[in-house]
C-alpha cells in the first residue's frame, strides 16, 4: 500500500476505463501495445545543461510526468501523482560514427527501451536519450506509455519543452499559459448532466442489436498474437484532390475517412448498418484551457453508419458529419458508461475495428533555436483491426491487424478496398452506393480453416461448471467472448479475451456478486474455476451433479434437455448451436456417469434431484424440458414437481412414445408384428439383420462387455441397464398437467405416428401440438434435421 504520510504523494485517483484496459494488457500480454518510443530530430544549437533545466521545468509543470501506477495488493488500481520526481537524461555522442553505425545504434537503443518496458510503478515518462548526430543535428528518444499520455498530450509536452528551452537559451523567463487543475476538471466532468448524452446515444444506436465483429472468427489458436501492418501513401497531388473534394462537399477529411471505412466494412460484412470505433481527444467542452492539459484523456467513440442507397454520397457525408459533431460533445464519456446508457448487456463491444485520425497540435514555432522535426511515436491499439491515418502534405494510411482474427489475405483485401473506394468516390466521382458496391470485389476466403467461436469449444477438454458461481461466471464469459461451451479451466486470454473486455467483465462480476474486485485479479485467476474459487473463498458453494451447461448465455428461459437411455448428453450440442443465441441450453446427465455418485433406483428420485438443480439455474418458471427416447417419464415427473409449486412446464418430446418397453398392450403387440412383417416383405435380409443386431444388443452385448470391456465401458453399460430398468419399473400413474410439443419423424409405417400421438393425448391434460421433421430417429440431432427441430421449438415455445 502507498502511505501518503511517508511519501511525496500529491494526489491519488482511480484509473479511467481506458487506463484499466491498458493496465490489464500491459500485465498480461507479451506484446505491450501501450508502450511507445517517441522520437524526433532536433536541428540547431543544443546545450545539454539548458536541456536539463528545461526538462526539470516541464516535469514540475505537468503533473502527469510525476505520476505512477500501482495495483499490487490494492483493491483497485490507482494513479498516484507525486510532489517531485527527477527525469533521467542520457547523452550520447555519435558524431564520429558512420551513418550505418548511427542507424544500428539508434535501432538498438529503441529495441533495448522496448525490452526494458515501462516502469509504471516508479515512473514511465522519466527517461530521455539525446544522441548527437552532427554539430547541429541531434536525435531524441523518449519512451512513454499510453496509460499515462495520449498522442495529443505528448505533442503538448514536447511543444512546451522546446518553448521553455528557447526562453532559457535567450535568458528569458518562460511564458506559458496557465494549466487547468486536473482535479477540478474531473469534478467538472462528473457534474455534467447525463440526460443529453443518454438521449443522444440511445437514439444514435437505436435498434442496433448484433455487432459484426472480426473477432467472431479465430483464424489461429496460437497463444502468441502477432500483428500485420499494411500501408499506402497518397502523394501530394492525390492528397490535394481529397482536400478539394472535401471542401467542395463541405466536410472534413476526417469525416470522409470515417465514412469510407464504413463502406469497406459494409461490403465485407454484407450489410448497410455498421459500427466501428474512432479515437477522440476526450477534451471536448468549454472547460478553460483543457487543450493544454497533459494526461490520458483520449477516448474511443462508436461511429454508426446506416447507408441509404437513395442518397448521394455528398448528402450522406454531410449528414454523417452532423452526427459526428454532435457526438463530440460527449468525448469525455467512457465506453463503459455509454454501454450502460444503451443497456448493452449481451455483447462485450459494439465494434472491434478502430479508426485513428491523427490530428495533434502543431509543433512548429517561429524563431525557436531548436527546430523539432520527423516526430514518430508509432501506434497503440488493442483492437483486432486498426486503421491509422496520418495527414500532412502527403497522407499515410496504416492498417494494423491481429494475426489471431485477420489473415494476410483479409488484411490485403481491407487495405486495397479502402484505397479503391477512396479513389472511386474522390477521383472517379461515383456518387451512389448502388454503383460503388458493384465496383468492389467481394472478399473470398482462402482455403485456410477458420475456427467459428460460436460453435467451437476452444479447449482440449471441456469441463462444465460444477456450481452456481461458476455458471454465472460462464454466462458472463460466453456473453462477452461470444463463445459457447467454455471450459471452466480455459484461460481468458488464450480464448482471445482483450484488456477492455476484462474491465467490462469485472464491472459485470462486481454487479452480479456484489464484490469490489479489480480486473487485475484476472491475472492470478484467469480461468472460471480459479475466479470462482477466488470469489467464493469466504462462502460455501455446493457443486452440481447433474446439470451440464451447453450454452449458458441468453436472456430467454433455458431449455433443459434430459439424457436418453444411453446416458449421454453431448449429442444435444448441435441443438444449442441451431437455436437462437438468446436461448440458453442445459443438459441433465445421470448419476454415476463419472463414477462419482450412486445411481438412482427410481424415476421419481431422479426427477427430484434434477428438479432441484434446475431450480438453482432458473429459480422461477415456466420451465422448458426436452425429452428423447427413454426420458419422457423423467420429464413428466419433473413437470409434476414444478406443478406442485404452482409453476408451469412446457414438455418437448422428440419422436418418443410413452411406455416404450410395454409388451402387454394388444395394440402395441399388433403394431410391432405388423412392422416386422412389413420389413420382411420389403427387404427380408435387412429385416433379419436388424432383428439380429437388436437381439445381440439386448441379450449378448451386456455379457461381452462384462467379460472384456474397459472399466469406463462397463460403467456406461451399467448406467444404461439401470436407466432401462427404472424406466420399465415406472408406473405411468401421473399425467402431464401442461402442454406437450410432440415432434415426430415421417415413418414408413403410417400407423406408428398416430399411435405416438394417441399415447400422448391419453396422458396429457393440456394440448398436444404435433410437428413433423425430416430424418430417421437416430439422425434427428444432426444437420439438417436439427435445424428443423430448433425452428419448431422456437416457434412453438419461445414465440408464443
Amino acid at each position: 500500500m502507498i502511505n501518503k504520510k511517508q511519501s511525496t504523494v500529491e494526489a491519488i485517483y482511480p484509473l479511467s476505463y481506458m487506463q484499466q484496459g491498458l493496465l490489464i494488457h500491459h500485465l498480461s500480454s507479451e506484446l505491450d501495445q501501450g508502450f511507445l518510443n517517441t522520437e524526433c530530430t532536433l536541428t540547431g544549437d543544443f546545450d545539454l545543461t539548458l536541456f536539463q533545466e528545461s526538462c526539470a521545468f516541464i516535469v514540475n509543470r505537468h503533473d502527469v510526468l510525476r505520476s505512477t501506477i500501482h495495483w499490487r495488493n490494492l483493491e483497485k488500481p490507482l494513479h498516484v501523482f507525486h510532489k517531485s520526481k527527477e527525469i533521467e537524461i542520457e547523452y550520447l555522442d555519435w558524431i564520429e560514427a558512420s551513418s550505418t553505425e548511427k542507424k544500428t545504434s539508434w535501432d538498438k537503443l529503441k529495441e533495448d527501451a522496448y525490452k526494458n518496458g515501462a516502469k509504471l510503478e516508479t515512473g514511465a515518462l522519466l527517461r530521455i536519450t539525446i544522441a548527437k548526430i552532427s554539430n547541429s543535428q541531434f536525435k531524441m528518444l523518449w519512451p512513454m506509455h499510453h496509460i499515462l499520455l495520449d498522442g495529443w498530450s505528448g505533442s503538448i509536452i514536447i511543444k512546451d519543452l522546446f518553448s521553455v528551452y528557447n526562453s532559457l537559451y535567450f535568458k528569458k523567463t518562460p511564458q506559458l499559459d496557465t494549466l487547468p487543475n486536473y482535479k477540478a476538471y474531473l469534478k467538472w466532468t462528473n457534474e455534467l448532466p447525463e440526460e443529453d448524452a443518454k438521449v443522444f446515444w440511445k437514439d444514435y444506436l437505436k435498434d442496433y442489436k448484433t455487432p459484426l465483429l472480426f473477432s467472431s472468427n479465430i483464424i489461429t489458436t496460437d497463444k502468441v498474437e502477432t500483428t500485420i501492418s499494411n500501408t499506402f501513401n497518397l502523394f501530394e497531388k492525390e492528397t490535394n484532390q481529397i482536400k478539394d473534394y472535401c471542401k467542395e462537399n463541405k466536410i472534413t477529411v476526417n469525416t470522409l475517412i470515417q465514412c469510407i471505412w464504413s463502406l469497406v466494412l459494409a461490403k465485407f460484412f454484407n450489410t448497410k448498418d455498421v459500427v466501428h470505433g474512432t479515437t477522440v481527444s476526450g477534451r471536448a467542452g468549454d472547460f478553460p484551457n483543457i487543450d493544454l492539459l497533459a494526461g490520458m484523456f483520449m477516448n474511443v467513440q462508436p461511429v454508426r453508419s446506416k447507408i441509404d442507397e437513395n442518397m448521394t454520397f455528398s448528402n450522406w457525408f454531410q449528414n454523417m458529419q452532423k452526427l459526428h459533431f454532435e457526438a463530440r460533445k460527449f468525448e469525455y464519456l467512457s465506453l463503459e458508461t455509454l454501454y450502460e446508457y444503451i443497456n448493452w448487456s449481451e455483447n462485450s463491444t459494439l465494434f472491434d475495428s478502430l479508426v485513428v485520425f491523427e490530428n495533434y497540435p502543431a509543433l512548429k514555432a517561429e524563431n525557436n533555436i531548436l527546430e523539432v522535426s520527423d516526430i514518430k511515436s508509432g501506434l497503440t491499439s488493442t483492437y483486432p483491426v486498426t486503421l491509422a491515418v496520418l495527414p500532412g502534405i502527403e497522407t499515410k494510411f496504416v492498417l494494423t491487424t491481429s494475426s489471431k482474427y485477420v489473415d494476410s489475405d483479409m488484411a490485403l483485401w481491407l487495405i486495397n478496398s479502402l484505397k479503391k473506394v477512396l479513389e472511386l468516390i474522390t477521383i472517379k466521382e461515383i456518387t451512389k452506393y448502388s454503383v460503388l458496391i458493384k465496383s468492389i470485389d467481394d472478399f473470398k476466403k482462402s482455403g485456410s480453416e477458420q475456427i467459428d467461436k460460436n460453435n467451437s469449444v476452444i479447449s482440449d477438454a471441456y469441463i462444465a461448471p460444477k456450481n452456481n458461481t461458476e455458471l454465472q461466471l460462464l454466462q458472463i464469459w460466453e456473453s462477452l467472448l461470444g463463445i459457447n461451451q467454455i471450459s471452466t479451466k480455459a484461460n481468458f486470454f488464450e480464448l482471445g479475451g482483450k484488456s477492455l473486455v476484462a474491465v467490462k467483465m469485472f464491472t459485470l462480476i462486481n454487479r452480479k456478486f456484489k464484490t469490489k474486485l479489480s480486473a487485475t485479479a484476472l491475472l492470478e485467476h484467469p480461468t472460471i474455476e480459479k475466479l470462482s474459487n477466488y470469489i467464493s473463498s469466504d462462502s460455501k458453494t455446493e457443486s452440481w451433479k447433474y446439470v451440464i451447461p451447453i450454452k449458458s448465455k441468453g436472456d430467454k428461459n433455458p431449455l433443459f434437455c434430459v439424457h436418453g437411455g444411453g446416458g449421454y448428453v453431448i449429442f444435444f450440442n448441435p441443438l444449442s448451436n441451431a437455436l437462437n443465441d438468446d436461448i440458453p441450453v442445459y443438459a441433465l446427465q445421470p448419476a454415476g456417469l463419472n463414477n462419482d455418485s450412486t445411481m438412482h433406483d427410481s424415476i421419481e428420485k431422479m426427477a427430484l434431484d434434477y428438479a432441484k438443480e434446475i431450480k438453482e439455474v432458473q429459480p422461477n418458471g415456466p420451465y422448458n424440458i426436452l425429452t428423447y427416447c427413454f426420458s419422457p417419464a423423467v420429464g413428466i415427473e419433473i413437470a409434476n414437481i414444478f406443478k406442485e409449486k404452482g409453476e408451469r412446464t412446457n414438455l418437448i418430446v422428440i419422436d418418443s412414445i410413452i411406455k416404450q418397453e410395454d409388451f402387454t398392450d394388444p395394440e402395441r403387440i399388433k403394431m410391432r408384428i405388423y412392422g416386422f412383417l412389413n420389413r420382411v416383405l420389403k427387404n427380408p435380409i435387412n429385416a433379419v439383420k436388424l432383428m439380429t443386431i437388436n437381439n445381440y444388443r439386448r441379450f449378448l452385448e451386456p455379457m461381452v462387455i462384462k467379460l472384456f470391456a474397459s472399466s469406463s465401458k462397463k460403467n456406461l453399460d451399467k448406467i444404461t441397464r439401470n436407466l432401462v430398468k427404472i424406466y420399465i419399473n415406472y408406473g405411468w400413474y401421473k399425467n402431464h398437467t401442461d402442454d406437450v410439443l410432440l415432434i415426430l419423424t415421417e415413418k414408413a409405417d403410417k400407423k406408428l405416428n398416430p399411435t405416438y400421438i394417441k399415447s400422448w393425448e391419453g396422458i396429457t391434460n393440456g394440448n398436444v401440438e404435433v410437428r413433423y421433421t425430416t430424418g430417421k430417429h437416430h439422425e434427428l440431432f444432426n444437420s439438417p434435421h436439427i435445424e428443423s427441430i430448433a425452428n419448431h421449438i422456437e416457434n412453438s415455445i419461445y414465440k408464443k
